[in-house]
């Protein structure tokens, strides 16, 4: 296709779509994570815990899987004591596991999620403990997931929406730099601070991952607030 005749419907919006999908897949993220920090589980320990890992979205219809990964990092064996707790409308759901690990072993625990655990209408909380076990000090971790009503998948709409972001916001700012339309010469001043944000987004999609909202907040607000500017300056400009 010769760039001269891109239209200009198939430049500005495609980005716009691939923004709005991943800003919306690291709010709702970010939002569970942060209310599950302030949810009613018990506080019990300050050290950060690795190797919990849960789902970022769900559905009501389906079962999530939240695992926890703990290893012995020393040298002699070690009998850990490991509470997990998820939520329900009700009372707190309370799993017990203890066990030995010799030096240099990892074992990995499993458990379930479904619409039962869903609280504060849209979101599922959860919390593992692993009490000391010497020389090893108690740690903790929680995470929320954020439930939608769709009939596919919450892991398929994860990738859905980063394939969304990625691709729309890829073509976007191709078109924007190879374009010779009015509207690609107008918007090409703005063209670093587009590829920037793309770099936020991608940013908060590791952040995500991580289960970093502390830093996934941070990047919301970068994107939120140069998505104002670009937008003001955008309208501003002569034509």
């Amino acid at each position: 296709m010769n760039n001269k005749q891109i239209p200009a419907y198939l430049i500005l919006p495609p980005y716009l779509i691939g923004l709005v999908a991943g800003f919306f897949l690291i709010l709702v993220s970010t939002w569970a994570d942060m209310e599950a920090s302030v949810y009613g589980f018990p506080r019990q320990a300050h050290a950060g815990l690795k190797g919990f890992s849960c789902p970022v979205l769900m559905t009501r219809r389906e079962v999530g899987r939240i695992a926890f990964t703990i290893s012995n990092t020393t040298d002699g064996k070690i009998s850990p004591f490991i509470k997990f707790m998820a939520s329900t409308p009700v009372l707190l759901e309370e799993h017990r596991e203890d066990f030995d690990l010799a030096p240099g072993e990892s074992r990995t625990l499993e458990w379930q999620v479904d619409a039962d655990n869903i609280d504060l209408g849209q979101f599922i909380f959860a919390k593992v403990l692993v009490i000391s076990a010497y020389p090893l000090p108690t740690r903790e971790a929680s995470c929320g997931i954020f439930v939608l009503d769709l009939p596919i998948r919450g892991r398929e709409t994860l990738w859905l929406l980063i394939a969304i972001s990625l691709i729309g916001m890829g073509w976007g700012l191709y078109a924007m730099h190879v374009s010779r339309l009015a509207t690609g010469a107008r918007l090409a001043k703005y063209l670093p601070a587009l590829a920037f944000l793309v770099i936020a987004v991608l940013l908060g999609f590791i952040f995500v991952f991580a289960g970093a909202w502390v830093q996934s907040t941070l990047v919301l607000a970068v994107i939120l607030l140069l998505s104002v500017i670009l937008l003001v300056s955008f309208l501003m400009a002569p034509a």
